[in-house]
C-alpha cells in the first residue's frame, strides 16, 4: 500500500513539474514590442504590409499581377541598357521602350558620346541626354 501512495506521490510530483514548466514557457509574456521602438515600428510596418496584401489581391487578378511583373521587368532591363551601355559591345544603339503612358526611344550618339533619351507623351517629346565624358568637378572639402 505504501509503494503505491510513494509511486502515485511521484508521478503526481513529475507530471505536474512538467505540466508547471510547459504551462510557464506558453503562458508566459514578452514585453520585447512594447518596450522596443525598433521592434513596434518593424511589427506596424509587416502589419501594414499584410494589410496592403489584402487589399492588392482583392483589387487585382493573378493575371494582371504576372503582367505587370513583366512590365516592370522589361522596364528594368530597358533601363540597365540604357544607363549601363558600352560603345564597344555589340548590343544596339537605340531602341523604343514602351511604358505604360508612352514611349521612351533611346539612341547613342558616337561622334558627341552621348545617350540621347526621348520620352513621348500627351502627343510630344521630351530630350534627355546624358554625357558619359564630362564629370563635374569634385566637392571641396
Amino acid at each position: 500500500m505504501k509503494r503505491i501512495v510513494l509511486f502515485g506521490l511521484v508521478a503526481v510530483m513529475v507530471l505536474g513539474i512538467s505540466g508547471l514548466a510547459g504551462a510557464t514557457y506558453t503562458m508566459s509574456w514578452r514585453f520585447e514590442l512594447i518596450n522596443n521602438p525598433n521592434a513596434r515600428q518593424v511589427a506596424l510596418n509587416v502589419a501594414n504590409t499584410q494589410q496592403e496584401l489584402l487589399r492588392t489581391t482583392e483589387d487585382q487578378s493573378g493575371l494582371d499581377r504576372f503582367k505587370e511583373s513583366l512590365d516592370r521587368m522589361a522596364m528594368s532591363k530597358a533601363i540597365r541598357d540604357i544607363v549601363y551601355y558600352d560603345p564597344n559591345s555589340e548590343s544596339p544603339d537605340h531602341g523604343f521602350v514602351p511604358v505604360e503612358d508612352g514611349w521612351i526611344y533611346y539612341a547613342w550618339d558616337m561622334d558627341k558620346e552621348l545617350m540621347r533619351i526621348y520620352y513621348f507623351s500627351d502627343g510630344g517629346w521630351t530630350e534627355i541626354t546624358i554625357d558619359s565624358g564630362t564629370h563635374p568637378d569634385a566637392p571641396a572639402l
